[in-house]
Order: structure tokens, then C-alpha cells, then sequence
């Protein structure tokens, strides 16, 4: 295999110890780019470093921060870069505290763009954010297709109604939005000179760069996929929200085309859903993929999901990613193929 040379340019990614993060450094690292990530500890990155990333190692950059949420936390991180791809924000559906969850999403972002503003430089050209279809969608429509038009405004008040009894799920939905409202707002008053665009990923399921140690460790969207694989779910687990997929490997390729074309996704926000991929979806591509595996769950086989795992017509949702899938050109993976994707990865915990 001939490595990529180095293209001069080099490129931030928050959260780099992130599913959807780690995915994006691999991707810029073999187009060229000198891979700049930053985690709470460097060395929590040193499995990725002296692993997937380690035959580019003269084009990797690690860097502490400690806490995103306060002045000044990207100011060295920031400079000389020509692109920054934030993707660091708490992923959490079971911690209940909002200033745990809401508040570090919205001051990272803030803090991030206040950083490329003032330290940066002139070579910057763009900044995309690490969004959600939960910014977009409202689960009190029915029949509704959901475009970069929409915004969810009902999580942030129903979060405060509910108070200290506001599930874990809500206060991630509510920050989805705010983070992403603080985001614009910043464009509006400081009107920067670099581009700026959002990627709003439904579940991202797909092949993780670097499996943690343990099955244990995995992230929210593949432990369920996990446990049905492994045969540890008696019953199937619950689709996770409204069931939208999307592979990581396409999220981090709109990633990186709207930071490399920013005259063109300036503005734009990236919705990528593909379709419905349930529980029951994926325990049926897995029973028939891996027969000798009777421990699968059956659930009810065939129920709950269309052909090609498509959304479903009114009054079900779906959402329009039509902008997303012309700039990654090509069709979006389907869903057998990032669960069986998934499942050869996780071969390893067997």
C-alpha cells in the first residue's frame, strides 16, 4: 500500500476519540492532511496513535484539553489550521444533569469558534459542526419530511419543564439544538471570514476504526448491535429514537467534502438519514448472515421495517438528506451492509 503524501494542510478534530471523530482522522490522514485531534488527555489517543493512525505518525498531532467549556480551551489547538471539524460534544442517553449535558455542548462550540475567530489565521477556511438529526426533528409530527428548514424547538422547553426529572434522552435532544442554535448565532454577530456548515447524523452504526478492549466499552449505537450479535439480548432491544441509520463512514465523508468545499456548503446543514433501520432490521440481516448463531434474537422476523429499510410513508417520517448524498456523490450505504459491516468487526469479542 502506497501512503498518501502529506498535503501541507492541516486539519482540527475535537473529540477525537470519538466513533464518528476517530472515523474522520482516518479518512483525512490517507487523503494527505496532517491530523491535529484533540481529548480531554492527549494520551487517551495513544491506542489510535500507536494503532490505525500509527503509519502516519509524521502527520499526527495530539493535543490535551482538559475542558472545552472554558475561555481560551482552543487557542492553541487552533493555530495554523486550514479546516476544523468540532466534533466533540457529550453522547450520553442516561446522565440527567443539564449542566453535564446541555451546557458543555453549547459552551464547546461557542469556545471553539471564538478560538478559530481570534487564533486561527487567515489560512482557515472552514468550520463544520457535528450536529444531529435531533436538532431537526419533532416528534409531534406526523407525516412529516424533515429538511435543514426545521429546528427542534420543543426539547429545550419540555427539558425545563420537567425540571430535575427530565430523562437523560431529553437533556441530549434539547442540547443537540442549543449547541447548534449557539453555532449560527456566532456566524450572525461575529460574520467570520471561514465557512461554517453542520452534519445532522441519524444513528450511526458502521465499522469503529478502533474497537475498544472490551465489548463493554462500545459507544450507545453499537452496544445494541452487540448485544444482539453476542445472543446477551434475550429480547430485542428497543430501536434507538426514530430508528434513522446512517454509516459512520458516510458521516465523516460529508464531514470532510463540506470543510474541503466551503465556498459551496457555507450556510448548509447536512442531514444524513437514510432510511429505518430497526432492531428487528438488524437482527434479521444477522440471523441470516451468521445461521450457525441461533442465540440471535428472532423477535418477530420481517415485522417492523420495509423493504430496502426505507422510511416508511405517512403518517411515519422521514427526512431529507438529498443534500448530503449529492455531496458524498454516490448512493448512501444501506443498512445491511453497516450492520454486517459492524458485525465483522465485532467478531473479536466472540
Amino acid at each position: 500500500m502506497t501512503l498518501s503524501k502529506s498535503n501541507g494542510k492541516i486539519v482540527l478534530v475535537s473529540g477525537i476519540n470519538g466513533f464518528i471523530a476517530s472515523r474522520i482522522g482516518m479518512d483525512l490522514l490517507e487523503q494527505g492532511y496532517t491530523l491535529r485531534g484533540t481529548a480531554r488527555q492527549a494520551h487517551s489517543a495513544d491506542a489510535l496513535v500507536n494503532g490505525p493512525y500509527k503509519q502516519y505518525a509524521d502527520r499526527v498531532q495530539m493535543l490535551s484539553v482538559p475542558d472545552m467549556t472554558v475561555d481560551g480551551a482552543f487557542d492553541e489547538a487552533v493555530k495554523g489550521v486550514t479546516h476544523i471539524l468540532h466534533t466533540a460534544s457529550p453522547v450520553t442517553f442516561s446522565v440527567k444533569d443539564w449542566d453535564l449535558v446541555v451546557r458543555p455542548a453549547i459552551n464547546g462550540v461557542v469556545k471553539m469558534l471564538d478560538a478559530a475567530a481570534k487564533h486561527a489565521g487567515p489560512q482557515l477556511e472552514s468550520v463544520v459542526m457535528t450536529s444531529s438529526v435531533a436538532a431537526v426533528s419533532n416528534p409531534t409530527r406526523q407525516g412529516y419530511t424533515f429538511t435543514a428548514a426545521d429546528w427542534n424547538d420543543w426539547a429545550e422547553p419540555k427539558a425545563k419543564e420537567l425540571g430535575d426529572d427530565a430523562p437523560g434522552n431529553l437533556l441530549y435532544l434539547a442540547s443537540k439544538a442549543l449547541a447548534e442554535r449557539a453555532f449560527w448565532k456566532f456566524r450572525d454577530d461575529h460574520k467570520p471570514p471561514f465557512s461554517m456548515a453542520a452534519v445532522h447524523p441519524a444513528v450511526v452504526t458502521g465499522p469503529p476504526v478502533l474497537p475498544p478492549p472490551s465489548a463493554a466499552k462500545l459507544n450507545e449505537t453499537l452496544l445494541p448491535v452487540w448485544n444482539i450479535f453476542s445472543g446477551e439480548a434475550k429480547e430485542l432491544p428497543p430501536s434507538i429514537g426514530s430508528a434513522g441509520y446512517v454509516d459512520v463512514r458516510d458521516v465523516s465523508a460529508v464531514h470532510v467534502w463540506a470543510a474541503e468545499h466551503p465556498s459551496e456548503s457555507a450556510g448548509n446543514r447536512y442531514i444524513c438519514a437514510v432510511g429505518r433501520g430497526t432492531m428487528q432490521a438488524a437482527a434479521d440481516i444477522l440471523r441470516k448472515a451468521y445461521p450457525d448463531r441461533t442465540m440471535i434474537a428472532k423477535g418477530e422476523p420481517g415485522t417492523d421495517q420495509l423493504p430496502g429499510w426505507v422510511f416508511p410513508p405517512p403518517p411515519g417520517n422521514r427526512f431529507d438528506s438529498s443534500l448530503a448524498e449529492k455531496a458524498l456523490g454516490r448512493p448512501f450505504i444501506k443498512f445491511d451492509q453497516t450492520i454486517l459491516d459492524t458485525a465483522k468487526v465485532l467478531e473479536k469479542y466472540l
